[in-house]
């Protein structure tokens, strides 16, 4: 076990999280595949809005619900479905999925590492979009 430096919580490796922390992991990743979820579901929604409008035919809602379950929804199930939830809780972290201000402290000092990891990574992407 190790101390996290800023904060004195205890950060402990992978296999030996206790059962405490795991379930407020747990917690976090549901909340972060809600959010998830919510996000794309809202973006279906606006298609079923426009098929109701008469702005979308049927066959192009068909495709839009299609596209939605095997595109995004899909990722969204891989990406929270594993036992482990440590990395989909810190990538949900790091992109503002959920607030950090929102995440118990000792799940944020678990994670820490692994939040700035994939907010380096974010921040590569966002470097190589606008080149």
């Amino acid at each position: 076990m190790i101390k996290a430096a800023k904060t004195g919580t205890q950060v402990y490796p992978m296999n030996k999280i206790p059962k405490k922390l795991k379930r407020l992991l747990a917690e976090q990743a549901d909340r972060a595949w809600e959010a998830e979820m919510r996000s794309a579901l809202a973006a279906l929604a606006e298609r079923f809005d426009q098929w109701r409008a008469g702005a979308l035919s049927c066959d192009e809602l068909d495709q839009a619900v299609h596209a939605y379950h095997n595109g995004i929804a899909r990722d969204i199930w891989k990406r929270y479905a594993g036992n482990d939830p440590v990395l989909p809780v810190a990538r949900a972290v790091a992109l503002g999925i959920l607030g950090r201000e929102s995440v118990p402290p000792e799940v944020l000092a678990q994670i820490a590492g692994l939040v700035d990891l994939f907010s380096r990574g974010a921040d590569d992407d966002d470097e190589e979009g606008d080149a």
